[in-house]
This record gives C-alpha cells, sequence and structure tokens, in this order.
C-alpha cells in the first residue's frame, strides 16, 4: 500500500527544487548526525553520546566520520553558561555540545548545537539529524538480516539494543572494563558506532534490501520523533515543520497545550527501565468570568528491585551497562503550558527546585526537582490556571510526546469528556466529543 508514504512522497517532491543544494550538487554540504542515548533522557530525545560528519558532494555520501561526543570540548575555549538546573543539580557551569540539546524545541537545539561546532571546528554544518535508540531498531528491523563483524549473530530490529550495549561494555572481544582498565576501556567503549554505521551502509549499497520496508521504518521513526531533521535551508526547514518531522514544538493558536519534559540528571541510564504515566484533567469554572483549572497527575516507577541501594550522584562507569541502569532516577521535570498559564501548587517536586518560566514558541513553564529510588513510585502533581481564551464551547487540547520517551499512557477528563490512550506519534490533537 502506498498511502503510508504519502508524507514521504510529499516532502520530497516538495523539496525537488533544494535538492541539488541539500546534496552537494553546487559544493560539498556538511551534516551532523547526533547520536542519543535515550535510556539517558534528554529534552530533544538523550544524552548526546557521538555525533557523525556527513559530507555530500556531487549528490553522493562523500565522507561519514563518527567523533564521541566528549571529544568536542578545548580547555581554551569559551563555552555558555549551562542552564541553572543543570548547574544547580549536576554541578555543570557550562554548555558544552554533549549537555546542549536543553531545549525541547530541536530547531532551538540545533541552532546551539550548530554555533558550539562551529566554535569548536570552525566548520558551520548545513544541518544536524538526531537518531536515538528507537530508530536504530526500526531502521535495522527494515534491514534485517544485518550481518557484522564481531556480532554474535546478524541484527535484527529484536537484537540491536542488546548489541550495542554490549559492545559499549565490551569494545573488545574478551575484555572487560575491569580486564582492560578504565583508561583503555573509556576509548573504545564507542567503537562500535562507526562499525555499525558501515555495516548499515554496506547493505543499502548492496541494493538488496526492501525500499518501501526501509522508507516506512523511516517515516515512523519520524513521525514519533526518533529521528528528527533540522535543515539551515529555510524553504526545507518549512516543508519539514509542515509534517512534524523538524522536532519543533507544535503549539496551536487558540488550543490547550501540554508537553511533558523529562531531563536525567543522574550520570545514568535509568530511563531504559522507568515507567511513566499522565493523568490530565480540566475543570471549567462555574463563574463565566474565572479561569479553568487544569491538573497534571505524572506517575513515575522504577521497577527494579535493589535493597538499601544508595542514591549517588556521583558521576562514575559501572562493571557494565546494566550498572548504570541499576541506579536512582534523579529527574528534572518541565512542564509545557499555554502562555498564560499561572501556577496554582504543585507536589512531589523538591520545594526549592520548583520554579516557573517563559518557554519556547509562546509556552509557559513549570518545573522541578525530584529523586526517585529503585523499587519506588512517586507521584508529581502540578495544578495551574488555564488562560481565560480557553473556553468550552472551542475546546482543543494538543499533547506533545517528547523525543526518546517512549509510549506515553494518557488519561484526560475535561469536563465531561474523557480519553484514556496510549500516545506513540509525536502529537495528540483532541476535542471534547
Amino acid at each position: 500500500a502506498i498511502e503510508p508514504l504519502l508524507p514521504s512522497l510529499y516532502l520530497g517532491t516538495s523539496l525537488l527544487p533544494q535538492l541539488p543544494e541539500l546534496t552537494g550538487v553546487h559544493g560539498p554540504r556538511t551534516y551532523l548526525l547526533v547520536v542519543q542515548n535515550s535510556d539517558e533522557l534528554r529534552a530533544t530525545g538523550g544524552f548526546i553520546s557521538a555525533l557523525g560528519v556527513i559530507t555530500l558532494e556531487q549528490g553522493r555520501l562523500a565522507n561519514l566520520e563518527f567523533v564521541d561526543s566528549y571529544r568536542l570540548y578545548h580547555e581554551d575555549q569559551s563555552y555558555p553558561p549551562a542552564p541553572p538546573p543543570m548547574n544547580q543539580f549536576m554541578n555543570i557551569p557550562y554548555l558544552l555540545f554533549r549537555d546542549a540539546n536543553w531545549s525541547p524545541d530541536f530547531p532551538t537545539t540545533a541552532t546551539l548545537l550548530r554555533a558550539i561546532y562551529r566554535q569548536e571546528t570552525g566548520v558551520t554544518v548545513d544541518g544536524i539529524v538526531t537518531v536515538d535508540l528507537h530508530a536504530l531498531e526500526l531502521i535495522v528491523g527494515a534491514l534485517a538480516p544485518l550481518p557484522m563483524a564481531n556480532a554474535p549473530e546478524a541484527l535484527t530490529g529484536a537484537n540491536v539494543v542488546d548489541f550495542v550495549k554490549d559492545m559499549w561494555a565490551q569494545p573488545e572481544e574478551g575484555e572487560t572494563i575491569t580486564e582492560v582498565g578504565l583508561g583503555q576501556w573509556w576509548g573504545q567503549r564507542k567503537n562500535f558506532i562507526p562499525a555499525l554505521a558501515e555495516a548499515l551502509m554496506a547493505k543499502l549499497r548492496s541494493g538488496r534490501i526492501d525500499y518501501i520496508a526501509v522508507a516506512m521504518a523511516a517515516e515512523q521513526a519520524l513521525n514519533e520523533r526518533a529521528i528528527q531533521i533540522w535543515l539551515a535551508d529555510e524553504t526545507a526547514a518549512a516543508q519539514l515543520a509542515r509534517l512534524g518531522w523538524d522536532g519543533g514544538l507544535q503549539v496551536r493558536k487558540g488550543a490547550d497545550y501540554l508537553s511533558l519534559i523529562d531531563t536525567n540528571m543522574g550520570y545514568n541510564k535509568a530511563n531504559a527501565v522507568i515507567e511513566r504515566s499522565l493523568a490530565y484533567s480540566v475543570t471549567w469554572p462555574t463563574a463565566p468570568t474565572e479561569p479553568a483549572v487544569a491538573t497534571v497527575t505524572i506517575t513515575y516507577r522504577h521497577p527494579l528491585t535493589l535493597p538499601n541501594h544508595d542514591c549517588d550522584l556521583t558521576p562514575r562507569y559501572g562493571d557494565d551497562y546494566d550498572d548504570l541502569v541499576e541506579r536512582c532516577f534523579f529527574n528534572y521535570v518541565r512542564l509545557y503550558v499555554p502562555n498564560g498559564s499561572r501556577l496554582l501548587s504543585t507536589a512531589g517536586l523538591q520545594e526549592d527546585s520548583v520554579n516557573t518560566t517563559r518557554g519556547e514558541d509562546g509556552t509557559q513553564i513549570f518545573a522541578g526537582y525530584f529523586v526517585l529510588p529503585p523499587g519506588e513510585t512517586t507521584h508529581v502533581r502540578v495544578q495551574y490556571q488555564l488562560p481565560a481564551t480557553l473556553t468550552p464551547e472551542t475546546y482543543q487540547l494538543l499533547i506533545q510526546r517528547q523525543a526518546g520517551s517512549g509510549p506515553l499512557p494518557l488519561q484526560v477528563t475535561v469536563g465531561d469528556g474523557q480519553l484514556r490512550t496510549t500516545l506513540h506519534n509525536n502529537t495528540l490533537l483532541w476535542s471534547v466529543p
């Protein structure tokens, strides 16, 4: 069926005039492929683990090189100050490339990443693409079986993430972190990334693939924000934004808006197991001049059982990847809501951490911090007044899921209207029946 591919076909057709420029026909074009680890959730999908530098020339891939994100730092450079919460809870004074995806609005983040990369390398890139672990599952699944050196079996969508975690902990055959020492292991721990990229490229170049399956996997990844694309070309960027593939906040004029943004501040991979659900209710006032009251309740569950576990924020590696997962969840939570909303109360957050600020794209942000030990469940509750412009007669709600956060179970109650669903894609637009 061709219907699922219509957005891709629309994009391809609409970008035809820009393709020569975008693909380097009139001169080389450079793009960054930002690899985000969604097990350590950050605003645009995950901690920036590595980046690939892609050069296109005459419509062909001229070069692809990967670098550890930690390599993008020079002591003699000046960097922008870190957002106050990162400074307060992570003791990070400056915003380096690996932590620069603080804004959930990817065009905003991409602009900052581009500026930092230009400062570090002198290169001005023409676009930035993000990929996370879910994108990897989808793409490898479409190309499977994918042969790769050092893999015990051909890679599939079902086993590729486990393979990545094993290779991270044991980059050279038979050599664990303990056996080779932390220093040698640290320099090798991401060697699998260029090797995996080469295996993917080799399979694509072979032509022995299901092109429809690959296109559908890519489109699903874009719809679920597992892949996000920002382009410096304004015309091309506008086409991506129309499809919701640029990772931007999608605030809708005249509608209610809600986006839950979590930032793992624990230097760990606890998001691999953290379970979340969200309940949202709106109560209409009895007097016509009063604003509606919204209540957001987020439930977080850490399902692992680790008796007498100490919530230690000290940055450290363990013996393997699971060691990074089996830790407390240090989370900074932000709710993006309509501009003009007024905070009434919070629960489940450290009192001295609660704050409200103006957000991107005409939003208001309510935020705070909490720590969740393994084996426990917590509820974060935020109550606020909505702008008086939102009324029962014309009410619409747009909920936007955070990139990299996985499917989000939702329960929505607005007046007499109710909705129970799980949000897989980027957004949900709902009107009260």
